[in-house]
């Protein structure tokens, strides 16, 4: 992630927060949201919109007094469908959870055979990864995190450690504007350099044995 832009940040909460409460009741998981920003404006999920919200509100110092009025009238706006719509909204995050969890599965699978593409991705997977986080911190405020959900974590976690500390810890993976915001406890994901090729195929070649 090249240096971070809240201006994009508040323009992609802003259309979101626009569409929450009808995405709620609709069945798709992803929704399309209007507006142009740079690098395309991504789809509506309750976690893409949690993860860039708790960003701009950790950044909040930073924004001006418009960016402010944005930020707080999606977090407004969030609210008012988590309060609104409670039902479909523990009922997205469950959906939600386990698209992430299948992807991350099948990345890390993939790994174990396209090292070259697995490490391509590994950025984009991270931003997965933290958005099950942000799930995951959501389920449990709202008392609906379960006990298969938990374990779907430890097992994402476990692979993932096996695939990322043969890299070099140290190096935090997004622009060190967002460095304070995600602390390596508990997003130690982000902290660590995802091995090389040649370390992928060291232990392969170590597990043959």
């Amino acid at each position: 992630m090249s240096g971070y832009n809240p201006d994009r940040d508040l323009r992609i909460v802003a259309a979101m927060a626009a569409q929450v409460e009808r995405y709620l009741v609709e069945e798709p998981l992803y929704w399309p949201v209007a507006g142009r920003v740079r690098g395309g404006m991504p789809h509506l999920t309750v976690g893409g919109l949690l993860l860039r919200l708790h960003r701009l509100d950790a950044l909040r110092s930073r924004l001006d007094p418009a960016g402010l009025d944005v930020l707080d009238a999606a977090l407004a706006a969030l609210q008012n469908a988590r309060q609104g719509w409670p039902t479909h909204y523990d009922r997205k995050i469950a959906q939600e959870w386990t698209a992430r969890v299948g992807l991350l599965r099948d990345f890390l699978r993939d790994c174990e055979h396209a090292a070259r593409d697995c490490l391509d991705d590994w950025p984009n997977r991270a931003e997965q990864r933290t958005i099950l986080h942000h799930l995951a911190a959501e389920a449990q405020a709202r008392r609906t995190l379960t006990d298969a959900q938990r374990a779907d974590l430890a097992a994402i976690d476990r692979d993932l450690r096996r695939f990322l500390l043969s890299g070099s810890e140290g190096a935090f993976l997004w622009s060190a504007d967002l460095s304070a915001v995600y602390p390596r406890d508990p997003y130690w994901w982000l902290w660590v350099a995802p091995p090389t090729e040649e370390d992928l195929e060291a232990r392969r070649e170590r597990d043959r044995r």
